[in-house]
C-alpha cells in the first residue's frame, strides 16, 4: 500500500469517527429541542423570566422547532458521510460505486436540507415571532452550492470507479 493510501485510510477512519460524534450530538440536539418545546407548553416560566411572555414563548418555540428540524435533516447527511469514509477506511479502495451513491445521496440531502430549513425558518419566524417580513437566518444558496460541489465530486468518483473497474478487468 502506498504512503498516500495509508494516510487516506487513517484520515478516513478519523473522519468516520468525527461523523459518528456529530451524529451523537445531533441526537442530543433533537432531544434538547423536544424538551425545550415541551417546556414551552408545560410551564413557560421555567424557560424565560423577565421577558414579555408572547415574545419569549414564540422565540423558544421557534428555536426548538428550528433545532429539531435542522438536526433531523442533518442526521442522514452525516450518516452517509460516515458510511462514505468508513467504506474507504475498511476496503482501502476509494473509487467504488457505493461511494458514488453515498456522495449523490449526500448532495440530494443537502438540497433537501436547504429547502426544508428555508421553509421551517421562514414559517417559524412569521407565525411564532409575529414578524411582518419572512427572514431566513442562513444562506440556502451556500447549501445549494455545496450540494452542487458534492454532486460534481460524485461524478469524478464515478469516472474513477469506471477506470478502476477497467483496470481490474485488464489485470
Amino acid at each position: 500500500m502506498s504512503d498516500t493510501l495509508n494516510r487516506l485510510n487513517k484520515l478516513s477512519g478519523y473522519a468516520g469517527l468525527f461523523a459518528k460524534i456529530v451524529m451523537m450530538l445531533l441526537i442530543i440536539a433533537v432531544i434538547g429541542g423536544c424538551v425545550l418545546l415541551a417546556l414551552t407548553f408545560a410551564d413557560p416560566d421555567l424557560i424565560i423570566d423577565n421577558v414579555p411572555e408572547a415574545t419569549s414563548i414564540g422565540y423558544a418555540q421557534a428555536t426548538a422547532l428550528n433545532i429539531i428540524t435542522g438536526a433531523a435533516v442533518l442526521f442522514p447527511i452525516m450518516y452517509f458521510i460516515n458510511r462514505f469514509f468508513m467504506n474507504i477506511h475498511k476496503s482501502n479502495v476509494v473509487f467504488t460505486y457505493t461511494n458514488v451513491r453515498d456522495l449523490r445521496t449526500v448532495a440530494l440531502l443537502i438540497v433537501v436540507l436547504a429547502v426544508v430549513m428555508t421553509v421551517v425558518v421562514s414559517l417559524t419566524t412569521y407565525f411564532l415571532l409575529n414578524a411582518e417580513d419572512i427572514v431566513v437566518g442562513f444562506s440556502p444558496l451556500t447549501m445549494l452550492l455545496t450540494a452542487f460541489i458534492v454532486y460534481v465530486l460524485s461524478l469524478i468518483f464515478s469516472h474513477g470507479a469506471d477506470l478502476q473497474r477497467e483496470s481490474d478487468e485488464t489485470l
